[in-house]
C-alpha cells in the first residue's frame, strides 16, 4: 500500500510541511523568503485574503484586518468578525487557509492524505476541529499525531542515535500557543510515550502579552501621562487603541526574539505624533517571565514525580518550539534537572520533520492495490516490519490453505531478487535492505501455470528509521452512569495512556422505567478527563438523549443494554447502542469541534468551590494534604481575581487559560476530597465485612455465605478503583446481608414489633384492628411465640397508610443507565 508521506506542523505562530522520501524528510520551502515555515496569520485587504508573511506585515498597518494565534481557540465556539463584511470565521476556517497555503508550496501533485500534528494535551474536541480544518483544506484523509511524538521521531532519526539500552527522554515543547512536556522511553527499535502534562493556553503569545502589559504599557503611560492604557487597548472599543495593541504586540514579539541573542532590546514606536524608544533588558525580561517558566517547571516535576522518575534517570531533555530559544528557559532546565539539554535540531522545524517521518510509516487507507485474484486465491495476508534496524527483514505471506504456486520478490532498485520459489499456502522470505533509506519491494504470486494471480508493488520497509509504538490516549474516557443510591459516577471506559485505536464493549442495565410518550429520556454521557473525579470536572465529548417518544415500546427498569465504544487513532469516537428487548439499535459518531466557555459560569463554579474550601476543617485531613488544600484556596482566589481583571477584555484569550486552570484545580479538589471520603468508606467496608464474617463463623449459612463471597471476590480491584460510588454500593450490599442475618434471630422481631407499636394509631387505616394487633403482639412476646409475632408484624405493615421505604431499595437513576 502507498504511504501517506506528507507531514504538517499546524502551529500557533508558524506552520510547515514536509515529505518523507528516500529515507529522509524534505521540508518544502516558503516561496516568500525561502524559509522553512509560514507564519500562521490571515489578513483581509481589498477583498483579498493574505496568508503568511504578507498577512503578518499588515499587523502594523491595519491590525483590525489581521488574525493570528487562532489555534488557541481551536475547538471553541469563538467567532471572528471579518472586516468590511458580515462574514464570521472560526479557528477551523483560518486553519484551513493556512493548510491550503502550505499545500501550495508543493509543485508536484497535491497530497490527498497527510499527518497533522497537535499538542499532546489537545482534548478530543480540539482534535476533531483540527481534522475538520484539514478536510476543509482538501485533504481527504487526515491522521493526527501528537507533537511530543513528532519531536522524538525527528531527534532520533535525524541524529541517527545508536541506543543499546532503554533510555528516558523528556520532550519540553514550549510553542507559540501551548506548552507540552512528555516522558518518552526509547530503545534501539522504538519510542513510547509514557505520560505527559501540559497547558493548552501557555505559550510564547502569553509572554508577548505579559511584556506588553507589564513592561511596555507602564513605560508608555509615563511618557504619555496616561492611565489604564492596557485596559483601554484590550476592551476593543476604540479603533486607535485597538491598532496600538496589535502594533505593540508585534514589537513585543520582535523584542523577545532579539533578547534571545542580546542583553537588551529597543522598542521603537510612533504614537500621538511622538517618536518613543523604550529599552527592555534581558534581566527585566527574565524576571517578568519567571512565573510562566516556573509553571512549566512545576508541570515537568509533577510528570516525573507521578511516574517515579528521578532527574538522574533522564538521558536528555529535547527542546521543541520557538519559545525555547529564550536563554533563561534553557539555563533554568539545566539548573533544575541537571541533565543534558539537547538543542542540536532547530526547535521550530523538529515537529515538521517528525510528522514527515511518521507519515512515511503510515499507509493510506484509501489506496487500492492492483490485484487479480482467482476463485482459488481468496485473500493474501502479508506480515513485515515497516521500520527495521536490521540488514534483513522477514516477509511472511499467507494465502488459501489449498493454494500451491510460486512467489517472487524484487527490490525496485534491482539490488535484490528472490527468484521464482515454489510454495504451498505460506512463504517466508528474508529481504535484504539498503541502509538508511526506504526499500520498496515488488511481490508477485503465480499459480502452477505461471500466471500472475496477485501483485503488490508497494511493500515499503524503512531502514534505520525509528517508529512509535502507537499514540497514547491523553486522558481517561469515561461513561457517566447511575449507582443504586440514585447518584451518578464515572466508569472508566478507556484509560489514559492506552494505545490508540481502541475498542470496548460494556453491558449495563436500565436504571429507571421509561414509558413511551412519558417525556422521559435515556441519557448517554461520555466525558474526557480523570475517572476518579466528578463528572463536572471533565469535558463532555459525546452526549446522546434518547427520547421516550423515539422508543419502539416501553423500556423497563432492569433491561439489558449493550454499548460498544470505538476510538480511532485520530480520536474519532463512535458509539453503538443496542437494546435487544425492544429491538433498538443506535449508531452515533461523536466529533464535536466547538465548546462554549462562559466567564459567568466559571465565576459561579469557582465561588461554590471556594465556599466549600473555606468551610473545610483542616484537622480532618492528613498533614500532607493541608498545604495542598491551602494551595487550592490560593489558586481559586487567584482565578477569581483574574476573571475580574479580564472583564471587558475582548482581544486576548486569557479566558481560555483560566478555564484550563479551573478544570485542573477542580480535578485536584476532587482528588483531595474523594481521597478522604474513600479512606473512610474503605474502613466502613472492612468493618462491615469483618462483622458478617464473624456472624457466619458463629452461625454458618451456605446461602448467605455464597452471596457474601460474590460481593467481596473482586475486592482488590474495587477498593483500588478510587470510585467512591462503587465502594458505597458494596457497603450497601454487605448491609443487606447483615440485615438478613439480623432477621434470622428471634429477638430482632421484638425490636421490629416495637417500631410499629409506637406509631400513632391514626397512621393505620383501621385503628381498632391496629390496637388489637399491638395487644396480641405483646402477648406473643410474653409467650415467646415468635411465629405468631411475625404474622402480627406483617398485619401491622399492611395496615399502615404510608409504607416505610426500604433502606435497601434500588433507587431510580437520573440518567437511566446503570
Amino acid at each position: 500500500m502507498e504511504n501517506i508521506n506528507f507531514g504538517i506542523d499546524l502551529g500557533t505562530t508558524n506552520s510547515g510541511i514536509g515529505k518523507f522520501q528516500a529515507g529522509k524528510v524534505t521540508i518544502f520551502k516558503n516561496p516568500v523568503g525561502f524559509k522553512d515555515t509560514l507564519p500562521s496569520v490571515i489578513a483581509y485587504r481589498n477583498n483579498r485574503i493574505l496568508v503568511g508573511d504578507k498577512a503578518r506585515e499588515m499587523t502594523i498597518i491595519n491590525p483590525d484586518q489581521v488574525f493570528s494565534s487562532f489555534k488557541r481557540k481551536m475547538g471553541s465556539a469563538h467567532l471572528y468578525q471579518v472586516p468590511d463584511s458580515f462574514e464570521t470565521k472560526t479557528a477551523i476556517d483560518f486553519s484551513a487557509l493556512i493548510l491550503k497555503e502550505l499545500l501550495g508550496f508543493i509543485t508536484e501533485e497535491k497530497p490527498t492524505a497527510a499527518v497533522i500534528t497537535i499538542p499532546a494535551s489537545f482534548d478530543t474536541i480540539q482534535s476533531n476541529a483540527t481534522k475538520l480544518a484539514g478536510e476543509a483544506a482538501g485533504i481527504q484523509e487526515v491522521l493526527l499525531l501528537q507533537e511530543p511524538i513528532a519531536a522524538c521521531l525527528a531527534y532520533a532519526n535525524v541524529q541517527n542515535i545508536a541506543i543499546d539500552e532503554l533510555k528516558n527522554w523528556l520532550v519540553y515543547d514550549f510553542g507559540g500557543g501551548t506548552f507540552d512536556v512528555a516522558l518518552v522511553s526509547i530503545d534501539n527499535r522504538e519510542l513510547k510515550v509514557i505520560d505527559h502534562e501540559g497547558n493548552n493556553f501557555l505559550g510564547g503569545l502569553d509572554i508577548d502579552h505579559l511584556m506588553l502589559e507589564k513592561l511596555l504599557c507602564p513605560a508608555l503611560e509615563k511618557e504619555l501621562q496616561e492611565e489604564n492604557l492596557w485596559k483601554q487597548m484590550v476592551n476593543g472599543e476604540n479603533a486607535t487603541y485597538n491598532k496600538l495593541f496589535f502594533e505593540l504586540l508585534y514589537r513585543a514579539e520582535e523584542a523577545k526574539k532579539e533578547l534571545s541573542i542580546k542583553e537588551e532590546a529597543f522598542v521603537e514606536i510612533e504614537i500621538a505624533e511622538r517618536y518613543i524608544e523604550l529599552l527592555i533588558t534581558r534581566k527585566d525580561f527574565n524576571q517578568l517571565i519567571h512565573p510562566k517558566v516556573d509553571e512549566t517547571i512545576r508541570l515537568t516535576k509533577h510528570l516525573l514525580e507521578k511516574n517515579n522518575i528521578e532527574n538522574s534517570q533522564l538521558e536528555r531533555i529535547i527542546l521543541v518550539g520557538g519559545t525555547t530559544y529564550i536563554p533563561y528557559i534553557r539555563t533554568s532546565l539545566v539548573h533544575v534537572f541537571e541533565t543534558h539539554v539537547d538543542v542540536t535540531i532547530d526547535p521550530t522545524t523538529a515537529i515538521i520533520l517528525g510528522a514527515g517521518y511518521y507519515a512515511g510509516t503510515k499507509n493510506k487507507q484509501s489506496t487500492i492495490i492492483k490485484e487479480a485474484l482467482p476463485a482459488t486465491l481468496k485473500n493474501v495476508k502479508l506480515a513485515y516490519e515497516v521500520n527495521s534496524k536490521d540488514n534483513e527483514e522477514l516477509l511472511t505471506g499467507l494465502v488459501d490453505p489449498d493454494f500451491s504456486g510460486y512467489y517472487r520478490v524484487t527490490r525496485t532498485d534491482g539490488g535484490f531478487d528472490s527468484g521464482m520459489i515454489a510454495f504451498h499456502s505460506k512463504f517466508n522470505e528474508f529481504l535484504k535492505l539498503v541502509p538508511k533509506t526506504t526499500n520498496i519491494f515488488n511481490l508477485k504470486i503465480l499459480d502452477k501455470y505461471h500466471t500472475v494471480v496477485y501483485e503488490n508493488e508497494h511493500i515499503g520497509i524503512n531502514h534505520g528509521i525509528y517508529n512509535i509504538s502507537g499514540q497514547p490516549l491523553p486522558n481517561d474516557i469515561c461513561l457517566e452512569i447511575d449507582d443504586t443510591l440514585g447518584t451518578t459516577y464515572l466508569e472508566q471506559v478507556f484509560r489514559k495512556g492506552d494505545i490508540l485505536p481502541l475498542n470496548k464493549k460494556l453491558y449495563k442495565t436500565i436504571s429507571k422505567t421509561i414509558l413511551k410518550e412519558s417525556g422521559e429520556k435515556l441519557i448517554i454521557n461520555i466525558v474526557e478527563g480523570k475517572s476518579d473525579t466528578s463528572p463536572a470536572s471533565n469535558l463532555c465529548i459525546g452526549y446522546l438523549e434518547i427520547d421516550s417518544e423515539d422508543l419502539p415500546s416501553n423500556l423497563l427498569k432492569g433491561t439489558d443494554i449493550e454499548i460498544d465504544f470505538d476510538i480511532s487513532e485520530s480520536r474519532d469516537l463512535t458509539v453503538n447502542i443496542y437494546i435487544g428487548a425492544i429491538m433498538l439499535e443506535i449508531n452515533q459518531v461523536f466529533n464535536a469541534s466547538a465548546k462554549q466557555v462562559s466567564a459567568v459560569k466559571i465565576v459561579q463554579e469557582l465561588e461554590k468551590v471556594l465556599v466549600e474550601l473555606e468551610n473545610i476543617d483542616d484537622d480532618e485531613f492528613a498533614m500532607a494534604d493541608v498545604p495542598k488544600l491551602e494551595d487550592l484556596r490560593v489558586e481559586v482566589i487567584e482565578l477569581l481575581k483574574l476573571l475580574i481583571d479580564i472583564d471587558g477584555d475582548f482581544l486576548t484569550d486569557k479566558i481560555y487559560n483560566i478555564d484550563e486552570r479551573k478544570r485542573k484545580a477542580f480535578q485536584a479538589y476532587d482528588h483531595l476530597i474523594r481521597k478522604k471520603n474513600i479512606v473512610a468508606e474503605i474502613e466502613e467496608y472492612q468493618l462491615q465485612k469483618n462483622e458478617i464474617r464473624e456472624e457466619l463463623l458463629l452461625k454458618p449459612n451456605p446461602k448467605i455465605e455464597h452471596a457474601f463471597n460474590n460481593i467481596i471476590k473482586n475486592e482488590i480491584k474495587f477498593l483500588n478503583s478510587n470510585q467512591s460510588s462503587i465502594i458505597r454500593s458494596k457497603i450497601r450490599e454487605l448491609q443487606k446481608i447483615a440485615n438478613e442475618i439480623y432477621y434470622q434471630q428471634d429477638h430482632s422481631y421484638i425490636e421490629l414489633f416495637y417500631y410499629f407499636a409506637i406509631k400513632p394509631l391514626e397512621d393505620y387505616t383501621d385503628e381498632n384492628q391496629a390496637k388489637k394487633s399491638i395487644i396480641n403482639g405483646q402477648k406473643a412476646i410474653d409467650k415467646e411465640n415468635y411465629a405468631e409475632l411475625k404474622a402480627i408484624i406483617n398485619s401491622l405493615y399492611h395496615l399502615l397508610k404510608v409504607k416505610p421505604k426500604s433502606f435497601f431499595e434500588d433507587k431510580n437513576g437520573t440518567l437511566g443507565l446503570k
